[in-house]
């Protein structure tokens, strides 16, 4: 086949060695991916000469590339991702058209060659959790790079000041490395659009970190030893989206940030050492905020574009712990009122104890989530999909669902919510979770024909449930440490696939010992 152009092998299992090539002298494209006994390629690669792009994907066999790639002067793309390659052959600098080296998940990789320098052409070179400990200064020659990618890499612990000559440099990732520093040379890099650095240990910002002109997206959650002020030059960020620096120990914001017209995502989840925040920018679509210090929340008023709001003191997924059984000490003294009337608001979350009134009025709200919070709410949404409440001691009722027609998932968790009113008119619930409740009845249940998955766990005050017969669509139902003792109408439920009853009394009817066997089988 003297004209064949692509030669697709993926997936061949028991391939030892690649076939002789030599008569394939027209090929542009060879694909061994995911070929995971392949242990070696054959010499006779050297004779493509019009090779444009080998892909070697998960080739987890494969410990070494030969001698031979240097011969492959028309190769554009080479990628060796998941496989067992421990070095990178010299050789390869003679690929001088190399445009994309994607060598991310290759654990063995302890090295990088200083002939790297050689290829001029690279774009992209993605290294995630290899385990080089170094970037060769040489890398600077790499002219026309334009994504770097170092995630993982844990062993690297410095970035070349020779960096400062990446002037394509578009993206840089250097989440979960060793550096602790950023050279002051990187603020040379005026292309650069996304820089990622999480779970570093990076220390602070550079000072000049305005110089970075374009960039859009800032990325630095996890960072636990990043701490003091954010540096005020971050008003020179004309064109920043994205500002991650969630779980760090900054202490604020500069007042500064309001000139950030572009704005659309600001991520300050526990950042416990901030108290307040100085006026934000309205073109803010995504506002996440909890630290533990907090005396004042963010001015929301003029925020018209939020579509996304998270408040609280504590991080809301600490609140979910079935362990901590304990209702939270009342803050009342010092009180905070959320007035939202936000056109555009679809996520709510709230989770600061403070919080002591909402007032909702936001007719495209698709998801509302309260955790630890001491108020009552009177209003749903009708635009509701998805309603969250976790350890809600204070709220003892909630307002009538019965109207709530796009409902899709209710959530209790370690409430004092003793009723769900109107529930059987929530036509499009798919989701029912309560655990660890004071839930006395769930008058209703039986008419939901669109549920999926019913959960109930650790409700005390729960003794009996409607007969659920009509619930054709159920998938999965759980039953634990409940009162119940007796679940009428499983036998009808033909879609059922997980069944789990377990210390209630229900467990030991004959109804649920026959719709585990029909489970089972």
């Amino acid at each position: 086949m003297p004209q064949l152009k692509v030669l697709n092998l993926t997936g061949c299992a028991d391939l030892l060695i690649s076939p002789d090539l030599s008569s394939f002298t027209a090929l542009e494209i060879l694909i061994l991916e995911r070929c995971s006994q392949l242990m070696k390629l054959d010499p006779s690669i050297r004779h493509l000469k019009y090779l444009a792009s080998l892909n070697l994907r998960f080739c987890n066999e494969l410990s070494m590339l030969p001698i031979e790639l240097s011969h492959l002067k028309a190769l554009k793309e080479l990628l060796i991702d998941g496989t067992s390659v421990q070095e990178i052959p010299v050789s390869m600098g003679y690929m001088e058209r190399l445009e994309i080296f994607s060598a991310s998940n290759c654990l063995q990789l302890s090295h990088l060659p200083d002939s790297l320098c050689h290829l001029t052409a690279l774009s992209v070179l993605l290294l995630e959790h290899a385990e080089i400990t170094r970037i060769p200064d040489s890398a600077g020659t790499l002219v026309k790079l334009r994504d770097l990618s170092l995630k993982d890499c844990r062993w690297i612990e410095r970035l070349p000041d020779s960096i400062q000559k990446l002037k394509r440099l578009e993206q840089l990732d250097i989440t979960g490395t060793g550096i602790s520093k950023l050279p002051n040379s990187i603020t040379c890099l005026r292309c650069l659009k996304v820089l990622k650095m999480d779970s570093c240990f990076i220390r602070e910002l550079p000072r000049e970190i305005g110089n970075l002109a374009n960039l859009e997206e800032l990325h630095a959650s996890y960072c636990r030893s990043l701490k003091g002020a954010i540096p005020k030059a971050i008003k020179s960020l004309d064109h920043l989206k994205i500002l991650r620096l969630g779980h760090s120990s900054i202490s604020g914001l500069p007042s500064e940030i309001v000139s950030l017209s572009c704005l659309q995502t600001l991520d300050l989840l526990r950042c416990n050492k901030i108290q307040a925040l100085p006026e934000l920018p309205s073109s803010l679509t995504c506002l996440r905020v909890s630290s533990e210090r907090m005396k004042a929340l963010p001015d929301l008023k003029f925020m018209v574009k939020l579509e996304e709001i998270c408040l609280g003191d504590t991080d809301p997924k600490e609140l979910i712990c079935a362990s901590t059984w304990k209702k939270p000490r009342s803050r009342l003294r010092d009180t905070l009122v959320v007035p939202v009337g936000l056109p555009k608001l679809k996520i709510l979350e709230l989770s600061h104890s403070k919080i002591s009134s909402l007032s909702l009025s936001c007719t495209h709200l698709k998801k509302l989530v309260l955790s630890g919070v001491n108020l009552q709410v009177s209003v749903l949404p009708v635009s509701l999909s998805v309603l969250s409440i976790q350890r809600c001691f204070s709220l003892k009722g909630l307002p009538a669902v019965g109207n709530l027609r796009t409902l899709s998932e209710i959530n209790l968790i370690q409430s004092a919510v003793e009723e769900i009113k109107g529930l059987e008119g929530l036509i499009a619930l798919e989701v029912l979770n309560i655990a660890y409740c004071e839930i006395r009845n769930l008058n209703g249940l039986g008419q939901l024909s669109a549920l999926r998955r019913l959960i109930l766990s650790d409700c005390d005050s729960l003794d009996e449930l409607p007969d659920i017969s009509d619930l054709k669509m159920l998938n999965v139902l759980e039953v634990q440490r409940c009162k119940i003792h007796d679940i009428e109408g499983l036998k009808e439920l033909t879609s059922l696939e997980v069944l789990h009853v377990s210390e209630c009394e229900a467990e030991k009817t004959q109804q649920v010992q026959d719709a585990l066997k029909r489970v089972m089988a």
